[in-house]
């Protein structure tokens, strides 16, 4: 008798008779492997057991291998095996009759596998669907392909006893193929017959389709992951600067990864080149899942901020470790926090800009991720040349000197005055002055400003809140005040009556303490630090004063002209004289040790920088001149100005020089290579004879009478974070 071959036998195989998990790529696998009935479904049944028991049991297993708690879900896959299985075990004796090839068309087909899914309840094809999502868990949350398999237990071949009834039918050699899975014929249709013909089809394509979806979203991500693993290694792990698209400062860390750390990229390139099972150029596995916490925080940190801005965007779990405060943190206070080269520190200018501080280390708790693009895009206004200007009116002389912290500006004029501004709110504080030297109303004049002007309060000189801030101390100077420096503790003035006064600044209220007398000219200039106080004069010397009791230590000679400016630097100092040379002191011997020639004319303004290895210098050769410490060397003076360079301050750390000259411009030059890139001319009327910046600010001074202010973080957001606690 022909048989009728078995429709089982050419069903094609679907993407789910695949490991995913393993072999992930668009071409086939090497090979399948078959599945037969003891691998697909649990056999602890009894062999004498009814349907509705037999289905039950399979229910019992099918919760326990998906861990499904919802009973109503079981049941409605229950029910819908039951109808298949039913349907299965009604049409066994059809099959083998020997009237079988006699049969209608119709008759045959009711005991085919067609008959079996008609005889699906239509009204389980959504529970079924929604079943077949919730019970298919990923089998890790990094592998790729979630599928579906009851796991095989363990029993007697006696209590199979139903389900070889069913096996016997799908085992029947056949002409050609191989048998079929009971399993993938119950979830899969049959290729004979239109899939739209069959009940649920629809919703186990969609379901189908969904589950694709998850598929290829994975694999983007993991692809992503795999390609920002190999980029950090071939490019953020590099000395190579990466600027920012928006403001186009450098992003680098100052101590960026080096192909000598082979350790760290070792580590990062097995992680980028291994899979889940350890294979290389398959699968990414996210070196994040694996690492600890506290390694992680510090791999991220080692990368400058733009690579760390792309390592948010791989995924969530990379955009929790990249966006973590701590990371942030340490990338803020690598690129931005000064380092202290020399003891005692130097008196700091203006604010540092890394936030609030608590017990000199900067507080936790901050947040550094904003702070950090706050000073970037003040960075970014520096570069560009895009300050705001702040105009300061209440002297009625020329401002010859000046210094400023985060909270207040303190300014020194020829109008004998010496006045405090709060740098919050820009008004006149404090005004200390002998009682004859009190201003005058409607002083000094309204001058022209420039558009960039955002704040210019009218000057408060012989109003009743003017004459309230006026404070006559117990001792002032009576003569032009030509320099200041002051730190945290004292304040010390020096003035064209050839002495200095020491105020104690603690309080409110400034406090003169003890006059420094020894000089026979006036006083140009003035530095401290925690030992000793210097100063310099028109009479050609420099005296150390011991700070504590203000005796005179030692007095350095060694210039034959005015000694304009010095600057302290540990146990050495640097002096600028009128004689055209700038000299290197050691302050323990007295001795002067190098000089630094100007190549014409005097020297007005000096600076050292805060690791003590060059001199900057200017004055009447209206050029800025950059000397080796150790050598006398010239490095460069490529800073140029149209007249006679008044003023200098070098802010090493963020690389900037700032100097002031009275062609009435001030300019912004690189450190390292000299190139001025920000000239700001004629922002007062008349002579820069003073200027200072830190990292958001330049505070000038000028003959006019004005205190300038180029604000480089007005309305910058963010920018209130890096002010320092009061």
């Amino acid at each position: 008798m022909h048989r009728r071959q078995s429709i089982l036998s050419h069903r094609p195989k679907t993407s789910s008779d695949v490991d995913d998990d393993t072999y992930t790529s668009a071409a086939p696998p090497p090979h399948t492997m078959k599945r037969t009935i003891s691998q697909t479904f649990p056999t602890h049944y009894q062999h004498d057991v009814k349907d509705t028991n037999m289905l039950d049991a399979v229910n019992e297993a099918t919760m326990h291998a998906d861990g499904l708690s919802q009973h109503s879900q079981a049941s409605s896959f229950s029910r819908a095996f039951g109808a298949v299985a039913g349907s299965f075990t009604r049409q066994k004796t059809r099959r083998r009759m020997s009237s079988v090839s006699s049969a209608t068309p119709a008759q045959r087909r009711r005991g085919s596998i067609h008959s079996l899914f008609e005889s699906l309840p239509s009204s389980s094809t959504s529970q079924k669907s929604t079943m077949d999502q919730q019970r298919m868990p990923l089998q890790h949350q990094d592998s790729g392909i979630p599928t579906f398999q009851l796991q095989p237990q363990s029993t007697s071949s006696k209590a199979f006893a139903p389900f070889k009834r069913l096996s016997s039918m799908r085992r029947r050699p056949t002409a050609s193929g191989p048998s079929t899975d009971i399993t993938k014929t119950l979830f899969t249709p049959a290729v004979s017959y239109p899939s739209q013909s069959v009940p649920g089809a629809a919703a186990r394509q969609a379901a189908a389709a969904a589950n694709q979806d998850r598929q290829n979203q994975l694999r983007r991500e993991q692809e992503h992951t795999h390609r920002f693993l190999n980029g950090l290694i071939t490019t953020s792990m590099r000395d190579d600067d990466i600027k920012d698209n928006e403001s186009g400062v450098d992003m680098t860390c100052a101590s960026p990864i080096v192909r000598a750390d082979s350790v760290t990229e070792k580590k990062m390139s097995e992680l980028a080149n291994t899979s889940h099972w350890g294979h290389a150029n398959s699968v990414t596995v996210d070196p994040f899942q694996r690492l600890p916490a506290e390694l992680a925080t510090t791999v991220l940190s080692n990368l400058d901020a733009a690579s760390l801005v792309r390592a948010e965007r791989v995924s969530r779990s990379w955009n929790e470790h990249a966006s973590s405060p701590h990371v942030w943190r340490n990338v803020f206070l690598r690129k931005h926090e000064p380092e202290v080269h020399v003891s005692p520190a130097p008196i700091q200018m203006g604010g540092l800009g890394t936030g609030k501080m608590a017990g000199g280390n900067p507080a936790p708790a901050q947040d550094w991720k904003q702070m950090f693009r706050a000073r970037s895009t003040i960075d970014g206004r520096w570069k560009t040349g895009t300050p705001a200007a702040i105009y300061l009116n209440g002297h009625t002389d020329s401002v010859y000197c000046c210094q400023f912290d985060e909270n207040k500006a303190i300014t020194g004029s020829r109008d004998r005055t010496i006045r405090v501004w709060d740098l919050k709110t820009y008004k006149c504080i404090r005004v200390y002055g002998g009682p004859n030297h009190r201003p005058t109303a409607n002083t000094p004049p309204p001058m022209e400003e420039r558009p960039e002007r955002v704040i210019s309060h009218a000057s408060l000189n012989g109003t009743k809140v003017g004459n309230e801030i006026y404070t006559v101390p117990a001792d002032y100077h009576d003569a032009s005040i030509l320099c200041l420096q002051y730190d945290s503790e004292i304040m010390v003035t020096g003035s064209s009556d050839y002495t200095c006064i020491v105020w104690d600044i603690t309080g409110d209220e400034y406090v003169p303490m003890y006059r420094l007398r020894g000089h026979e000219a006036g006083v140009l200039d003035v530095c401290l630090d925690d030992k000793y106080i210097i100063s310099c004069s028109k009479d050609a010397m420099i005296k150390v004063w011991d700070r504590k009791t203000g005796n005179c230590v030692r007095t350095l000679k060694g210039h034959r002209g005015p000694v304009n400016a010095v600057q302290l630097r540990g146990n050495f100092l640097v002096s600028a004289s009128g004689d055209g040379v700038a000299k290197l002191w050691n302050l323990e011997t007295g001795v002067s040790i190098k000089d630094f020639p100007s190549e014409d004319r005097g020297l007005a303004a000096v600076e050292f920088s805060d690791d003590a290895k060059y001199v900057l210098a200017g004055g009447n050769d209206h050029v800025v001149y950059k000397f080796d410490a150790s050598t006398g060397e010239l490095v460069h003076s490529r800073v140029k100005h149209d007249g006679l360079v008044r003023s200098l301050f070098l802010d090493a750390f963020n690389g900037r020089i700032v100097s002031g000259s009275y062609d009435q411009s001030i300019q912004v030059s690189d450190y390292e290579t000299g190139q001025t890139y920000a000239v700001y001319k004629n922002w007062t009327t008349s002579w820069i004879l003073s200027a200072k910046s830190d990292y958001r600010r330049v505070v000038a001074t000028s003959q006019d009478g004005r205190t300038l202010i180029l604000d480089f973080g007005h309305n910058v957001p963010g920018s209130e974070l890096l002010a320092g606690s009061k």
